[in-house]
């Protein structure tokens, strides 16, 4: 794992990056980018490790900038960890450690695709490594029922990138499974899932209008006028998209060109949690990113491999798990 997150993160680092990264540690880039900030805090610590800096002058590392080998750094260190809690997702649904290991190397072949080659974008972002972390992360702490950590992690994630609240919507879709698979769902039951939501939503809602405090004076993306807003509506120019055939391939290859054989294995996964999970989030996810979201990068998608890899993994495991036979 660690010599495969290594090979990616170095892939991705090499790439063009999409900001200035001296002027979004400084604050100074143009929104909604500059708000997921919490790369910028890492690259305002890290720039100041004089310890660091000496690694990275010795290692040569992209011509001793180190604002690139912070930003190799925070890949590898969000790939491994993607990985590593994508395996214990897997092997806690599967009962099958040495399963959830293999499988868990599905994660960095679908980041590939979508994060680190030229098929989508040309292209990198300091916060889509660790938005695939923190989905990760927060599906396992949610399938292990380690809810305390999972409700701590939440505000980082949404620091990170506001498409962490989906992570509440699988929180409360696989509460809502799991207490109806305890028997019949009534109101003391629901009483446990919707105050988390709602404090998580009101957490959301907090930082979101902190951020827009804190940068509202900054340019909005394409040059339009300082509105301060949290998002760029993209509706028109994501219709016009998703029309063009030259985009079908790029959209396809979502999650590694996987999704058309989870749909048609879906009854495989046998886990009601993660179907439900599957069959709601990936549609309104989709829905969101029609209306703020360029559809057409793929890496706008990247929670997406935290999701499907286990489901995918559940598939395999059921479909083809040896059939104990009597001598």
């Amino acid at each position: 794992m660690v010599l495969v997150a290594a090979h990616f993160s170095y892939n991705f680092g090499s790439r063009p990056t999409f900001l200035k990264l001296v002027e979004y540690t400084h604050g100074e880039s143009p929104t909604p980018y500059q708000y997921r900030a919490l790369p910028m805090g890492v690259f305002r610590l890290l720039t100041s490790s004089a310890s660091l800096v000496r690694i990275e002058t010795k290692l040569d590392i992209q011509h001793t900038d180190p604002y690139r080998f912070i930003l190799i750094v925070i890949a590898f260190v969000s790939m491994l960890g993607a990985m590593y809690v994508t395996r214990l997702t897997i092997a806690r649904l599967t009962g099958d450690d040495d399963f959830g290991f293999w499988a868990a190397f599905l994660v960095p072949y679908m980041a590939l695709l979508e994060l680190s080659s030229s098929f989508g974008l040309m292209y990198t972002l300091p916060y889509d490594v660790p938005a695939l972390f923190f989905f990760a992360f927060s599906i396992y702490l949610i399938v292990s029922g380690r809810r305390w950590a999972f409700y701590l992690l939440f505000p980082l994630a949404v620091l990170n990138r506001e498409t962490a609240c989906f992570a509440t919507v699988f929180f409360a879709i696989w509460e809502w499974v799991r207490l109806s698979d305890a028997g019949a769902v009534t109101w003391t039951k629901v009483r446990k899932i919707a105050p988390v939501v709602v404090l998580q939503a009101i957490v959301w809602i907090a930082i979101k209008i902190y951020l827009v405090h804190l940068f509202g004076h900054n340019s909005v993306e394409g040059g339009g006028a300082n509105t301060g807003g949290l998002f760029v509506t993209k509706l028109g120019y994501n219709l016009r998209e998703v029309v063009k055939p030259q985009q079908w391939p790029v959209l396809l290859s979502i999650c590694g060109f996987s999704l058309p054989f989870l749909y048609l294995q879906r009854r495989w996964i046998r886990c009601r949690g993660l179907y439900y999970a599957c069959a709601i989030i990936l549609p309104l996810y989709l829905t969101g990113m029609m209306l703020v979201g360029v559809i057409d990068e793929i890496r706008i998608f990247t929670e997406w491999i935290a999701l499907v890899v286990p489901a995918l993994a559940l598939i395999v495991h059921n479909r083809f798990r040896p059939v104990a036979t009597e001598l």
